[in-house]
């Protein structure tokens, strides 16, 4: 807030703009011209009217060379000019002129005691100088380098601390409280992924230097386990539910590995697998030193069979800072569930570490993955961990990283997406760490690394670790840089509103009894009009989001008709491929050809379907929100990104793209490899009506699959908009509430208030310019 503004609120209680053409002052600044400025600042609406006829009065403005005020209005104009001209040529020389001048009014009772503190107040030598002080920090500001989420987020916490110091309302307290939690509850998820025997699980205990997973607990984990931070050490084993287990027995129908799979499980636990197998999953509780007896492949008991995955709470220091980790099952596990609850996770995981055993190069399974967790997942970074590196030469590391290249360039000239090459390979990092040593390291026993030739740093433990803490933590973390701007907007519009309840208060102070009166029956007026306002508002708003709920069950119907053209193109692209090939090589297509085409006929065609509903979406909610703003633009609804208009492009921008490729296709890939080796050239018709037959038996899961998360995500997005389009008006109505409350109060304690008016409004006054400054500080926050 400027000098101008501070002067208007405290000493006269109205906000002031110019709107006049007001002749600049045009004199030499001297100590006298500093003397007739305090009398004309000293001046109110209560007593102009006896001053500025005066003879007197007419002479100070001739030497200041301005027009005579004939009223309040242009005599506040002529005010803000010299607070302007003071801001400007102050020096302590003349800011003592302007105090002893005060002091001269109030002896002789000019000014009485309230307003000479006020004006005394305002024009301190201290207040003046820190404000000179601010605007070097702003300038600083402009030319320093972004901050990391690790800087800004102690920054967010001190502030909030600061605010709640500065006040007692409920309701900021609360909105204060809701900002930090928001701070300190966000999550950082990491997802471990690659074939078994990657060395997955030594690499995350060296990680989190201790052997939390692996071979001293946890030898050849079977399961997803997912790692947060808990000061309960306790571990949690989810099992599969009936539906699952249903599904599971159904593929093993037409897969060989899912059926030794669940034969063995069957045969381990006969009667006894319906204690474990429920309708809604059940879970033990165990200690985390039990929890190979249920996770490791290993063990005798083969429950690990039954587990769908693990979540274990640990108090490490690497996870306190709301790192989650989500440590999959190996590539090649046979149960094709687990690849399932695997992408689920990894959908939402902010980056990715793809671990490779040196010695095993790039797989097929390995290559598949990362252009499959690229192009499919949402996944926007990926960390190549080669591990085992202390068992070969720098030169063969090389060689490992240029064939897995090579790999990726080959598949994707198979799958025709070579052109997509530069965007993977921009998107990896490679990064070799020999995971036993930099273990040895972690726990304790340095001096056996060290016996065989490997410092920490040698390792590659240290570089992955600051590769995860920039990536995550750093000045260029997206994730990171929402989470501040977030919490950053809404602590400046909590200030905001506590900024106007103080500027309210303060100009309530100076009004006399009666005046208070007046504007509470005022009040009491506009109430009504604005309760007939916000009522047609929360209709409209109703009516708005029950068109959006009905937009959304439409959509369905949409979905549906796509996916059935979906089917058709998946069956002509084989049929034509198999066509193609009798005619040109008398022979059949390979397999692996085949799978290629029906994968990314299933995985192009769903990004296709999901593109175009979030497209039709999309252009409801603009149609809704381009209605609510024009309706009531009044009442702050403008919801604009870039731009004065609403764009729900950039309000969804986020969304619907990530976890609808979680189906595993295997079933159906089998179904139809199996049915086009054996094909005939004149019996395409017959292979054509089998390949429908065996797409749409799939598809129900598909479809159902798809529609269940279209549907969640697209209503949750219904909610979160309708609370944005809301929150104009439940301001709204806070302010009328809080204004209210403050009148009263006033109204109540006037005679208490009367006694100490000055110091009231100046300490007031006080809390405005502090949360100004925190205002500032806050934008200048990056």
């Amino acid at each position: 807030m400027s000098l101008a503004n501070d002067y208007f609120l405290l000493y006269h209680g109205i906000t002031f703009e110019q709107n006049l053409d007001v002749e600049p002052i045009d004199t030499n600044i001297t100590n006298d011209i500093f003397s007739i400025y305090a009398l004309i600042l000293s001046t109110t609406r209560k007593n102009c009217d006896k001053f500025l006829p005066l003879t007197s009065f007419k002479t100070y403005c001739q030497q200041l060379n301005v027009k005579t005020p004939s009223n309040i209005s242009e005599l506040n104009h002529l005010q803000h000019n010299i607070v302007e001209n003071i801001k400007e040529t102050k020096s302590k020389e003349f800011i003592d002129t302007l105090h002893e001048s005060f002091d001269y009014l109030k002896k002789a009772e000019i000014v009485n005691n309230d307003d000479y503190q006020k004006l005394v107040s305002l024009f301190d030598h201290k207040e003046l100088d820190i404000n000179s002080e601010d605007i070097i920090l702003e300038d600083s500001n402009e030319k320093k380098s972004k901050s990391s989420f690790k800087e800004l987020k102690p920054i967010l916490e001190n502030i909030i601390d600061e605010i709640k110091s500065l006040t007692k309302n409920e309701t900021t307290l609360s909105e204060l409280i809701q900002t930090k939690d928001y701070l300190n509850n966000q999550k950082f998820s990491i997802g471990i992924t690659g074939v078994m025997n990657a060395g997955k699980s030594t690499m995350l205990n060296a990680l989190m230097g201790r052997e939390i997973l692996g071979s001293a607990v946890v030898p050849e984990t079977a399961n997803l386990t997912v790692v947060k931070h808990n000061t309960r050490e306790k571990a949690k084993v989810f099992y599969w539910n009936t539906q699952e287990w249903g599904k599971i027995e159904t593929a093993a129908l037409e897969l060989e590995s899912m059926r030794e799979y669940v034969n063995e499980t069957i045969e381990t636990f006969g009667d006894e697998l319906s204690t474990y197998i429920k309708k809604e999953s059940r879970y033990d509780e165990v200690e985390i030193n039990d929890l190979s007896l249920y996770t490791s492949a290993e063990a005798s008991n083969k429950k690990c069979n039954l587990v769908k995955y693990v979540e274990l709470g640990s108090n490490l220091d690497f996870l306190s800072d709301g790192i989650e980790i989500v440590d999959t099952p190996g590539l090649d596990d046979p149960v094709i569930q687990r690849e399932e609850i695997t992408k689920e996770y990894i959908s939402q995981c902010d980056m990715m570490l793809h671990l490779m055993n040196v010695s095993q190069s790039a797989t097929l399974k390995d290559v598949e993955f990362i252009i499959d967790a690229l192009l499919y997942q949402n996944i926007s970074k990926l960390l190549v961990v080669i591990t085992r590196a202390d068992t070969v030469s720098k030169e063969q590391l090389d060689e490992v990283i240029s064939y897995t290249k090579s790999s990726i360039e080959k598949q994707l000239k198979a799958q025709n997406k070579d052109s997509q090459l530069d965007y993977i390979l921009k998107t990896i990092k490679f990064i070799p760490i020999s995971g036993k040593m930099a273990l040895l390291h972690r726990t304790g026993r340095e001096q056996e690394a060290l016996d065989a030739g490997f410092t920490l740093e040698d390792t590659g433990i240290l570089e992955i670790e600051n590769y995860l803490n920039e990536t995550l933590f750093g000045s260029s973390s997206q994730k990171g840089e929402i989470i501040i701007q977030s919490a950053k907007t809404q602590l400046l519009k909590t200030l905001d509103k506590k900024n106007l309840s103080l500027n309210y208060e303060l100009k309530l102070l100076s009004k006399s009894k009666e005046e208070l009166e007046v504007e509470l029956k005022e009040f009491e007026k506009k109430k009504i009009v604005n309760k007939r306002i916000f009522d047609a508002m929360n209709e409209d708003i109703i009516y708005y989001k029950n068109d959006a709920k009905n937009y959304i069950e439409s959509l369905e119907t949409f979905l549906e008709s796509e996916l059935v053209d979906l089917q058709t193109v998946i069956k002509q692209r084989v049929i034509s491929d198999v066509r193609y090939s009798f005619e040109k090589t008398k022979k059949r297509p390979e397999n692996s050809r085949i799978k290629v085409i029906v994968e990314t006929a299933i995985k192009d065609g769903i990004i296709d379907v999901i593109r175009d509903y979030r497209y039709k979406f999309i252009v409801k909610s603009q149609s809704i929100g381009e209605q609510c703003e024009q309706k009531y633009q009044d009442f702050g609804f403008v919801m604009g990104h870039k731009n004065d208009n609403f764009d729900a492009r950039g309000f969804f921008q986020d969304d619907f793209k990530s976890g609808f490729l979680t189906s595993n296709n295997e079933i159906l890939i089998s179904q139809i490899t199996g049915a086009v080796s054996k094909s005939k050239a004149t019996k395409l018709n017959e292979l054509d009506r089998e390949i429908e037959n065996f797409i749409k038996g799939q598809f129900e899961g598909i479809e159902q699959n798809i529609k269940t998360k279209a549907n969640k995500v697209s209503n949750h997005l219904v909610e979160t908009f309708f609370e944005t389009l809301n929150a104009p008006l439940n301001r709204v109505k806070q302010k009328l509430q809080d204004e209210e409350n403050i009148l009263q109060k006033q109204i109540e304690s006037f005679e208490d208030n009367d006694k100490n008016r000055a110091n009231l409004s100046i300490d007031i006054h006080k809390k405005i310019k502090n949360l100004d400054q925190i205002s500032t500080n806050i934008k200048g926050l990056k």
